[in-house]
């Protein structure tokens, strides 16, 4: 049976994966693909059924290397591609391996894995001369704090399992492929990162040079959380013990994490012009601040109504604070003010 996504029409087959819920993840890289130009040279390292490089190939029209171990999804690759009149490079081997072999061919590597990508980081980074790397992460309740352990042994970083616990997975994976370029004298700049349903989905240039590296660290730190009072705090410093909240209660930590940006609005801005699109709509109108708050959770610890999100947001911006609605949450907003000036808001609308 032929299925279509986008301007592709291909045949899946029993014994190889092909995830239809990931639509919007194939369609969100093909759109920065394109935003990114011409001279991209793309690697799908973990192909399954081709179904991203083989829309790129088809929608962009660059060149592309699709590469999966299964022996099924290889020859399935090469049927959909002849389907489609498409010239791929197909590839049948484990996704480490090819990468040292075609070391400094490719300049967009995309790792889109069964659960976490950590076994591939090291290999992509060290054979990407410069370029960019298109990174899924699908063990989201690992960074989310359900496993801390886990998420410790993998990705070397303590979750906390809170009301915005996505922003902070979000923050270790994307802390996590900095650590692992600055080991290569590289360091990142994230384009454009986001949670949806089941995955972390971050796409990051790779830039030479230790002063690269260096800077990337730089935005690596810590968050302290209050859970009884619902204080956030993060700094870009070392780890500090037994921190205590001005409430009395000790702070649970997390990190070390990604304290910088998580978007580049230049590139979002190009994306939307191509595609009016809601999700990257909302990313852009995010400021570039940390953490949002649960407001539904705020009002009620306050045991208060909630407000209409709208009004909230207004008020605020009076205030003089940034403020937005956020994609990682409907129940979030994402603002500059701490939560006593959000208390306060939330007070005067109420009374």
């Amino acid at each position: 049976m032929l299925i279509r996504e986008g301007k592709l029409k291909f045949l899946i087959e029993r014994g190889v994966f092909y995830n239809p819920r990931m639509k919007y993840n194939r369609d969100l890289t093909c759109l920065v693909v394109k935003v990114l130009g011409e001279k991209i040279k793309f690697l799908d390292l973990l192909a399954a059924s081709g179904v991203k490089g083989l829309r790129i190939a088809k929608e962009v029209g660059i060149e592309v290397c699709l590469n999966d171990i299964n022996k099924k999804a290889y020859e399935l690759i090469k049927k959909n591609a002849k389907i489609n009149n498409l010239n791929v490079e197909v590839e049948n081997l484990d996704a480490n391996f090819l990468l040292n072999v075609k070391k400094g061919k490719f300049n967009f590597i995309d790792i889109d894995p069964f659960g976490t990508p950590v076994p591939f980081l090291d290999n992509a980074i060290m054979h990407l001369k410069e370029g960019y790397l298109g990174v899924t992460a699908t063990d989201t309740a690992t960074l989310c704090g359900v496993y801390p352990t886990v998420c410790y042994r993998r990705y070397g970083a303590i979750p906390i399992k809170t009301e915005f616990c996505h922003e902070i997975g979000l923050r270790i994976l994307i802390g996590y492929i900095a650590r692992t370029a600055a080991k290569y004298n590289k360091g990142i700049k994230c384009l454009l990162s986001y949670s949806m349903e089941h995955y972390f989905r971050a796409f990051v240039e790779i830039v030479k040079g230790k002063k690269k590296a260096e800077e990337s660290l730089k935005e690596l730190g810590y968050l302290y959380y209050c859970k009884s009072c619902m204080n956030r705090k993060w700094e870009k410093t070392p780890f500090m013990h037994d921190r205590k909240c001005e409430c009395g209660d000790k702070f649970l930590v997390s990190g070390p994490v990604w304290l910088g940006n998580i978007k580049s609005d230049e590139l979002c801005k190009k994306i939307f012009k191509i595609e009016n699109e809601k999700t990257i709509k909302r990313i852009l109108e995010e400021p570039h601040v940390p953490f949002y708050f649960d407001i539904p959770k705020i009002c009620k610890k306050l045991k208060s109504p909630v407000p209409k999100f709208d009004k909230i947001i207004a008020e605020l911006k009076k205030r003089g604070y940034k403020a937005s609605r956020t994609h990682f949450s409907l129940k979030g907003i994402k603002t500059d003010a701490s939560i006593e000036e959000l208390r306060l808001v939330l007070h005067a609308i109420l009374t």
